[in-house]
């Protein structure tokens, strides 16, 4: 089967969040089981070139019309282990920035890449099975496709992952317009006119339309996006095209998230280790973490996070956590970077006026080593999150053994079942989970963790090694995405 992923990102050359690890091990995993497999992103400046193969110039010039010129691009070829990876590279300054995203052109730059990406693979002339979309930013691909370049291509069937449906890529009938095609066609309720501002383009409303299958990244939030609640706007879309929505939870690669594998850590572990070496272990990665982050000495719990800090991930919650450490229950590390000003400003507030709290680390600057440390010397991960598409976070945390403290949202619901729920078996109990969005409900499930911990600690490092050997692998996720694709085509 001939699959084509198109994306913003993939890991590691091209990554700002869990978009590109799914990209990234979903391509693998799917190549391992025999598919052709290939990915289209943009050549950005910042690209990790270091961990591509064989990087060339594959096609020296693709003409693009766009505001009334055409522009040249350059498409590049290189392995990304096994992966081949196609990258556009246009003659304008779209992805010669030292950012992926944040730009008021964002839009305007992946319309152009949307675009771009058709226009090589109508030049390539081959028959491609499933054409795989990610998120807002290559939606426009499906409309695009069946409204101007199925008769000039064949793709069989289009897939469109939600990874995050907040993000819907919002613009204007003219962004369109700028690309060659009619805006107005498409400004209609039936096609991407967005539902809430009625002269606005929704981008992901189009992926959502025109996709033959739409598949959000876990199966509770698969339920969750056709609620008010957490449908931004497009819950009625999306249960107008219920029948085409699967929820497909994902999985995580274990090369790149393992402590057996880990070049960050002082002593390497899995989950064949035994209960007194795991404890010996853990403590040395507690003391090294510690002097790192100039800590207190202490036999307290580490709490951990570990993430973007952005509105849905709960921020006032993190706070709170991380101000109670002064009470010498806990002591709590964070590392993250705050996604807009109003968060830069609170958590920077935060770290003036805890600088004298010994018990909390604050960490704005993602650092793969300090990431790795923190995994393997924290007892508890706390995903405090409003909403969670599927989350890797807490699926990182089982492997480097520490139990996640998570609100029951999306792949939270999916991954961490409680360990104090009557109504689950004993073998699927693995974390901590507390389901109202608020302080006093999550404190509650603090303090039930940090009673766990001093009351029944040998039960705690019991947890610890079985939850490290549940398999959240790629191969079980990639066997459904297999058998989605199958079905389309036999249909």
């Amino acid at each position: 089967m001939k699959i084509v992923h198109i994306a913003a990102e993939i890991a590691p050359i091209a990554k700002v969040g869990g978009l590109a690890d799914v990209v990234y091990g979903l391509s693998k995993e799917l190549k391992n089981q025999k598919q052709d497999v290939c990915v289209i992103i943009p050549f950005y400046k910042k690209l990790k070139k270091s961990f591509l193969k064989d990087l060339k110039l594959y096609k020296k010039k693709l003409i693009i019309f766009e505001k009334n010129r055409y522009h040249k691009n350059k498409i590049f070829l290189a392995k990304l282990d096994d992966i081949s990876v196609f990258l556009i590279d246009p003659d304008k300054n779209y992805f010669k920035r030292n950012s992926i995203y944040g730009y008021k052109n964002d839009q305007e730059r992946f319309l152009y890449f949307s675009k771009a990406a058709l226009e090589f693979l109508k030049e390539e002339k081959n028959i491609i099975d499933i054409l795989h979309i990610h998120d807002w930013h290559v939606s426009f691909i499906a409309p695009l496709y069946k409204e101007c370049f199925c008769k000039k291509l064949t793709v069989k069937k289009i897939v469109l992952s939600i990874h995050n449906l907040e993000y819907q890529g919002l613009c204007k009938t003219t962004n369109i317009k700028a690309l060659g095609y009619n805006g107005a066609y498409f400004l209609e309720k039936e096609k991407l006119q967005d539902p809430c501002k009625p002269k606005t383009i929704n981008l992901l409303k189009g992926g959502i339309i025109y996709s033959d299958k739409i598949i959000p990244v876990s199966k509770t939030y698969a339920s969750e996006i056709l609620t008010k609640e957490y449908g931004f706007g497009l819950e009625k879309i999306l249960k107008k095209h219920k029948r085409k929505i699967k929820g497909i939870i994902n999985g995580i690669d274990n090369k790149l998230f393992s402590p057996k594998t880990s070049k960050h850590l002082k002593c390497s572990y899995d989950s064949k280790i035994n209960l007194d070496k795991l404890i010996k272990i853990k403590e040395k990665h507690k003391q090294l973490l510690r002097e790192k982050l100039n800590l207190n000495e202490s036999n307290l719990p580490i709490i951990a996070n570990i993430g973007r800090i952005v509105y849905q991930k709960g921020p006032d919650l993190i706070i709170d956590t991380a101000r109670a450490s002064k009470n010498d229950k806990y002591q709590f590390v964070l590392l993250g970077t705050p996604f807009n000003k109003k968060l830069e400003k609170e958590f920077h507030k935060l770290k003036k006026d805890e600088k004298k709290n010994k018990n909390l680390s604050i960490n704005f600057a993602y650092d793969e080593k300090l990431c790795h440390l923190i995994f393997a010397a924290s007892d508890f991960v706390l995903i405090p999150s409003k909403f969670e598409p599927c989350g890797l976070t807490q699926i990182i945390a089982f492997k480097f053994g520490s139990i996640p403290i998570v609100r029951k949202t999306g792949g939270l619901a999916d991954s961490v079942f409680d360990i104090d729920n009557k109504n689950i078996s004993k073998n699927k109990k693995n974390g901590f989970v507390f389901e109202k969005f608020n302080k006093q409900d999550m404190n509650k499930t603090i303090n039930r963790a940090l009673k766990f911990y001093t009351d029944k600690n040998n039960e705690f490092y019991k947890l610890l090694i079985k939850n490290m050997k549940q398999n959240y692998s790629w191969e079980k996720s990639a066997k459904d995405y297999l058998n989605v694709y199958k079905e389309l085509i036999n249909n």
